[in-house]
């Protein structure tokens, strides 16, 4: 590489490129089936970027000669391990192959399969229907690892980049440019003649909003994603008016009768009533559709909890009637992530309403929608099985974030001293200098950092939420709430004196929410002010370093943009244990004072983990001085409440019993199923570190160019 102050880096950075979407190319190799082995596979397939060669092959059959011939014959080459994983059978049904395929996938990620390992999909002469779900198996882990398809069908040629199940409810489309181009299908292997496939990519179609001149209502922030414009409304009215906006954006993209809506969200949301909200005000304009909602938290992030057969049940109803599916997920971010896969895996529409900052911010200015790898309770591994997929719009409506939790309010935080540590002020010239080589950075480069100036703002907003009246008042909608999830049931197939009372529980929990914004108003104009500029400049500068690296350097995070995993690998591991704490907790009577100051958010462990990188990075003499107090500081200036204190978490372990030697045995055991695992060569118990060095906005280097990010000299 020349220096960061080259012209030619100087030029990337100022670049202005378009798409960068291509199509993906796919060979087809005629082989024997009789002949066929696993190593003249493993050598006709292209191997993952950056590698030379698989770290494992994982072969998935539902039985049939070729595979076990293939099981029987003997190994000529062993540097790489062969497993063999069976799909169960699954008889048609959508939700029996939704479980079958996570099954499989969840045995691959337990043997240690990676972002490097081969899937090869070996397939049955007699159902050659069973092909389409190579592509899911491939898809899914890491978000995409490389497939060979073995196909049996001496009729017609498997296509590589659209496929279905045999219900036809879960399909996967690699033209449609909300994939962003990505198809896990690297090669082909049957008895038909050889050829190559070229996929056609669509026009990417958001539904897109351009706020009217001078509207100070409606903000929409600047935002790509390979290129493609990713619509991010902020609407900053009253809640009921965003609601009503949102439904008639949605109206207008669709042709009346060809939309069928579902609504998704967690516990929490269900009885703040934003998801019943949005449904209700598409009904209204003749969208009839559906309301699911699952449990709340990290551990209820895995597959089973959203591959219902009634869920799974009315995509197919729609596609039968010819009508579009659209999943809203409605809530924060596990909500919108979970629900992401779904919608990729029946290839339907996709919107995101996050009512969290975090969720704003942080999970829908990424392509990334993955589950958890959540055995027994217990998280095994965050955000190991899922997929990329565009959101056609991301629409927030402000006044929700005011029944944010102070962990959630928090977690934001933490996300943004990560960004704030890693990039600081990529405008300036010591910025341009250390993010010289992202290509089309000078688009989106803002200055991170102003949003320590906004402390007064969180300090406010926090405030707010823990005054005693303002928890009361939200207390008192969430028991309404909880009343209204027993009684809907009820309403729905019930009597009409049943559907009239229902309805004046709704009217009730409506009236108590403007009471409840109505305290927000009824703050010093100074307080309320302090928070909106909290959350404006907030969303703003880390959307738009999400953007600078994602627009056009590495929509799909493998490289550069893993900076922003920077304190995330321990950040995850502790989320993950301690979430499993947290549910043992209360279920042995642990007292509930010392379980409730223990919980922390995603965005809470990121910013403890943040502090311990400081740490890492001073002993290791890398950071010093000013340089490390102020990366430090970054934190510590917003753990005026203890957001980021890691005291309660040990006063939980000590309540339970858990030595610090079993606390660290066990986060390290997450951190070495951690998603990520694959990008580069590790053994099992080495890892590749991400500090800062010097100074915020200064990562160290790496001399592995499929790695690097900024360049230290």
């Amino acid at each position: 590489f020349a220096s960061p102050d080259s012209s030619t880096y100087m030029e990337r950075f100022d670049a202005a490129p378009g798409s960068q979407l291509k199509p993906a190319k796919v060979r087809y190799h005629q082989v024997d089936g009789n002949s066929l082995t696993i190593g003249h596979v493993v050598s006709k397939t292209p191997p993952p970027p950056g590698s030379t060669s698989f770290h494992s092959v994982e072969v998935v059959h539902a039985g049939g000669p070729v595979a076990e011939r293939l099981r029987r014959a003997p190994r000529i080459d062993a540097t790489y391990p062969v497993r063999f994983h069976e799909l169960p059978e699954t008889g048609c049904s959508p939700a029996r192959e939704f479980a079958a395929i996570f099954e499989v996938l969840e045995g691959m990620m337990l043997a240690k399969a990676n972002r490097q390992s081969l899937v090869l999909w070996v397939g049955r002469p007699d159902k050659p229907e069973l092909d389409g779900f190579a592509g899911f198996l491939g898809m899914l882990p890491f978000r995409g690892i490389s497939v060979a398809l073995v196909s049996a069908d001496a009729v017609r040629y498997p296509d590589p980049f659209s496929y279905r199940t045999p219900s036809g409810v879960l399909e996967h489309d690699a033209n449609d440019p909300a994939r962003m181009g990505k198809c896990c299908v690297s090669a082909m292997f049957g008895p038909l003649p050889a050829r190559s496939f070229t996929a056609r990519l669509r026009e990417w179609a958001p539904i897109d909003v351009q706020p009217p001149a001078g509207c100070a209502e409606l903000l929409r922030l600047p935002f790509k994603i390979a290129g493609l414009p990713l619509p991010m409304i902020t609407y900053a009215g009253e809640y009921e008016k965003g609601v009503a906006a949102l439904a008639e954006r949605i109206s207008a993209a669709y042709p009346a009768g060809s939309l069928c809506p579902i609504v998704s969200c967690g516990e929490v949301v269900d009885r703040l009533g934003y998801g019943l909200d949005v449904l209700a005000a598409l009904r209204e304009r003749g969208h009839a559709g559906h309301y699911f909602t699952h449990k709340s938290g990290e551990t209820s992030k895995r597959w089973a909890e959203y591959g219902k057969p009634e869920l799974l049940g009315w995509v197919a109803q729609a596609k039968a009637a010819g009508q579009t599916p659209l999943f809203i997920a409605v809530g924060g971010g596990c909500n919108g992530n979970a629900t992401g896969v779904v919608a990729a895996m029946t290839g339907a529409a996709f919107v995101e309403v996050p009512t969290t900052p975090l969720h704003y911010n942080d999970a829908t200015t990424s392509a990334k929608k993955a589950f958890s790898l959540v055995l027994d309770g217990k998280i095994r591994a965050k955000n190991l099985l899922g997929t990329f997929y565009l959101p056609r719009l991301v629409w927030c409506i402000n006044e929700t974030f005011l029944t944010s939790s102070t962990a959630s309010v928090h977690s934001t935080v933490g996300e943004c001293t990560k960004t704030m540590n890693m990039l600081a002020d990529p405008s300036s010239a010591a910025g341009r200098a250390d993010y010289a080589n992202i290509l089309g950075a000078k688009e989106f480069a803002s200055d991170t950092t102003r949003i320590l100036s906004c402390i007064d703002g969180f300090e406010a907003l926090v405030h707010f939420i823990e005054d005693a009246p303002t928890r009361e008042a939200k207390a008192a909608v969430l028991r309404l709430g909880e009343a209204i999830a027993e009684a809907r049931a009820a309403a729905q197939c019930g009597t009409e004196t049943a559907r009239a009372a229902y309805a004046s529980l709704c009217e009730g929990r409506r009236q108590l929410l403007q009471r409840f914004r109505a305290r927000f108003y009824e703050l010093p104009t100074a307080a309320r002010v302090a928070i909106d500029a909290f959350l404006t400049v907030s969303n703003k500068e880390i959307v738009g370093a999400k953007a600078m690296f994602l627009a056009y350097e590495d929509p799909f995070e493998k490289y550069r943009a893993l900076l922003f995993e920077y304190a995330h690998t321990l950040g995850h591991a502790v989320e993950a244990w301690l979430a499993g704490a947290i549910d043992t907790a209360r279920a042995s009577g642990v007292a509930a004072d010392i379980v409730e100051a223990a919980v922390r958010n995603h965005g809470q462990c990121v910013g403890m983990a943040v502090v311990w990188a400081g740490a890492i990075a001073a002993e290791l003499g890398a950071l010093e001085g000013d340089g490390y107090v102020c990366h430090q500081g970054m934190v510590y200036l917003f753990n005026s409440f203890g957001g980021f204190s890691f005291g309660p978490v040990r006063a939980l372990c000590d309540a339970l019993g858990v030595s610090k030697p079993d606390f660290l045995r066990e986060v390290l055991a997450g951190v070495r199923l951690d998603n990520k695992r694959g990008y580069c060569e590790c053994g099992d118990d080495a890892s590749v570190d991400q500090l800062v060095t010097h100074r915020p906005g200064r990562m160290l280097g790496s001399e592995d160019p499929n790695a690097e990010a900024t360049l230290v000299f």
